[in-house]
């Protein structure tokens, strides 16, 4: 198991409490997918999930739309074990990194995905490989995260993942040439004090990861980054924010531009 996959099966069983910040972004891009879709157009033969978790996701798309089968995928079997019922009675689990899959000539009309393909190596160019591959009627809807993301942890650790930009964002999808539509947003969500922000990242399974402040090792290490982020971030109740920057992105591939 990687350190990604064995990072999140350890957060397995406080995902879901803690996903405050993952539900309001899945709020939002199922909103964009109902403005985006009109009723004539929700039906899907075959739904791939890139980045599945516990299926908070995979619940409301599944509630939407009309899909007749799903192909779920995550690196974590523990996070897979929670999806909940969906209406297909028997979706096809895949465990695993879902970028050494191909999707070419399974039939895949719908490609959903949050939260996720920011922790690829090349997220801009997974996305275009998976759009081609996918059928000629396909639908995408994804969201992602942008520079901004985590900013309180990356301006006081100086570590974070390199998120592609917004205008990055633009040039990759005009290239492959489908009507798309991209949107971002910053979300702000206040925590009660730094330690409660690094249980939120443990919970969420990014404690240890790129955007995480691995160099708090120590009791000193952690007083230190407390007296910080209190210091430069507080607001006059004592509250810290952390800052998420999601980004949407919907394409249609049964139009061209």
């Amino acid at each position: 198991m990687t350190s990604l996959a064995h990072q999140f099966d350890r957060a397995a069983s406080h995902y879901n409490e803690a996903a405050e910040p993952q539900r309001l972004v899945i709020d939002r891009l199922v909103q964009l997918i109902k403005e985006h879709l009109p009723q004539a157009e929700r039906h899907f033969a075959h739904a791939f999930e890139m980045g599945t978790g516990s299926g908070l996701l995979t619940e409301r798309i599944d509630q939407l739309l009309e899909v007749d089968h799903w192909t779920l995928s995550d690196l974590s079997p523990a996070l897979l074990a929670q999806v909940p019922r969906l209406r297909d009675p028997y979706p096809e689990m895949r465990v695993g990194d879902a970028s050494e899959l191909s999707l070419e000539g399974l039939g895949i009309d719908l490609f959903v995905s949050s939260s996720a393909i920011q922790w690829l190596s090349d997220p801009c160019a997974y996305l275009q490989r998976i759009v081609r591959e996918l059928s000629g009627e396909a639908t995408i809807a994804i969201s992602t995260f942008g520079p901004d993301n985590l900013l309180e942890i990356r301006q006081l650790t100086g570590q974070g993942l390199r998120y592609p930009s917004l205008a990055t964002w633009h040039c990759t999808l005009q290239e492959l040439g489908y009507p798309y539509e991209i949107h971002t947003e910053r979300l702000v969500i206040p925590f009660a004090d730094p330690l409660a922000v690094l249980q939120h990242l443990h919970h969420t399974g990014t404690a240890q990861l790129p955007n995480a402040p691995q160099q708090i090792r120590t009791p000193n290490q952690l007083r230190r980054f407390t007296k910080e982020y209190i210091t430069t971030f507080a607001d006059k109740t004592g509250q810290v924010p952390l800052t998420f920057q999601p980004i949407y992105i919907i394409i249609n591939k049964h139009h061209t531009v």
